[in-house]
C-alpha cells in the first residue's frame, strides 16, 4: 500500500515541506537527504494525491474527453490531433468512450471527480441525455467543451460548418466547365453547400445535377462503379474519402483515366487519400484550428461561454 506525504516525511526524518521539494526536484535540499527521500518514496511506492494538488492549485492538469467508438479515420484523427496538443503543452488527457447513456457519464464523471477541470465532448452517432447532461455538469463541478454538438447545452460550443469546403468544391468544378455533376452518398451534412455552389451560379452557366443516394462506404464506392459511368457524369462529389477511394479502385481496375475521364472529389482528407495515385481532392475538416481553440479555452479559463464556428476547406490534388 503507498503511503502519504506525510508518512514519508517521517521516515525521512526532515519536514513535508523539505519532501515535497525533493519530489518537484526543487534546490537547495541537501544531496544526502534528496537521496534517502528518493529512495524512500520508491521502496513505499508513493504517489502524489493528484485530487489534493488539484484543489491546492486551484486548476487540474488533467482533461477529459469523452467520445465515442466512432470507426472514422477523420475521428480518430481529431482526437489524436487533440492529445498531441494538450500533452505538448503540459496537459494529461483521460479519454473515455461512451454509449451516451445518463448512468455511464454519471460513473466517468464520478471517476474523474477532483482530477479534471474540462471536459471535451467529441461524441459522433451518440444521443446525448438532454435532461441529465447540464446538471452532471454542474453536480461534478466540470466545465463542458461541446466539439461539433447539435444540442444547444450549457458550456462551451466549437461546431464546423461543412457546407463552406463544399460549396468550393463544388464552385471549382463549375469554373472548370463541368456539365454534368454527380453527388453521391446521402448524408445530409453535405447538401447545403451542393446547393450554395449552385445558387451562386448564374442559371445559364449551371451544369446538371445528378444524385446517387446510397451510404458512402468504400464498397459501395467500388460497387456502384460501373452505374456511375453510365451517368455520363464528368464530374464526382462522393460523401466520404471512403466512398471516393472505392471508385478510384474500381477505375484503376478498369482502366478509367482519372480525372481525364471524369474529376473526383471526397470528404474529410484521409490520409489513404493523400498517398494513393491519382491523389484525391478533397474537403478537409478544420482540425488544427478546432483543437487549437479547446486548448485556448482550457488555458483563459473564460467565464463566458466561448462559441465559435470554424470552416472546412478544399484540397485540390490530382483527382480534379
Amino acid at each position: 500500500m503507498a503511503i502519504t506525504l506525510k508518512q514519508l516525511a517521517e521516515l525521512s526524518g526532515v519536514s513535508i515541506r523539505t519532501v515535497s521539494r525533493v519530489l518537484k526536484n526543487q534546490a537547495h535540499v541537501q544531496e544526502e537527504k534528496r537521496e534517502r527521500i528518493l529512495a524512500l518514496a520508491k521502496k513505499h511506492h508513493y504517489v502524489t494525491n493528484m485530487a489534493a494538488r488539484n484543489l491546492r492549485l486551484n486548476r487540474s492538469r488533467f482533461v477529459g474527453i469523452l467520445c465515442s467508438n466512432a470507426p472514422y479515420e477523420i475521428f480518430r484523427q481529431k482526437l489524436q490531433d487533440l492529445e498531441t496538443r494538450l500533452e505538448t503543452k503540459g496537459y494529461y488527457p483521460i479519454m473515455a468512450c461512451c454509449d451516451g447513456s445518463a448512468e455511464q457519464i454519471e460513473k466517468i464523471f464520478s471517476d474523474w471527480s477532483g482530477l479534471v477541470d474540462f471536459v471535451v465532448v467529441s461524441l459522433f452517432d451518440v444521443p446525448l441525455p438532454s435532461k441529465q447532461l447540464p446538471e452532471l455538469f454542474e453536480r461534478f463541478s466540470m466545465t463542458p467543451i461541446y466539439v461539433d454538438q447539435e444540442e444547444d447545452f450549457p458550456g462551451h460550443h466549437l461546431t464546423i460548418n461543412r457546407a463552406t469546403g463544399i460549396r468550393d468544391a463544388i464552385s471549382v468544378l463549375i469554373r472548370n466547365g463541368k456539365k454534368r455533376i454527380l453527388r453521391c452518398g446521402s448524408l445530409q451534412s453535405r447538401e447545403t453547400g451542393l446547393q450554395q455552389a449552385f445558387s451562386e451560379t448564374p442559371a445559364e452557366k449551371c451544369p446538371e445535377l445528378l444524385r446517387m443516394e446510397e451510404e458512402a462506404t468504400f464498397k459501395n464506392g467500388c460497387l456502384l462503379g460501373k452505374k456511375i459511368m453510365e451517368t455520363g457524369a464528368d464530374a464526382v462529389f462522393f460523401d466520404t474519402d471512403k466512398m471516393a477511394l472505392g471508385f478510384l479502385n474500381y477505375a484503376a481496375q478498369n482502366k478509367i483515366p482519372i480525372p481525364e475521364k471524369l474529376s473526383v472529389i471526397g470528404f474529410d482528407d484521409d490520409i489513404s487519400g493523400q498517398i494513393i495515385y491519382p491523389s484525391l481532392s478533397t474537403v478537409a475538416h478544420p482540425t488544427e484550428e478546432l483543437n487549437e481553440a479547446i486548448l485556448t479555452i482550457i488555458n483563459a479559463r473564460p467565464e463566458k461561454p466561448i462559441k465559435k464556428e470554424f470552416s472546412t476547406r478544399f484540397i485540390q490534388r490530382e483527382s480534379c
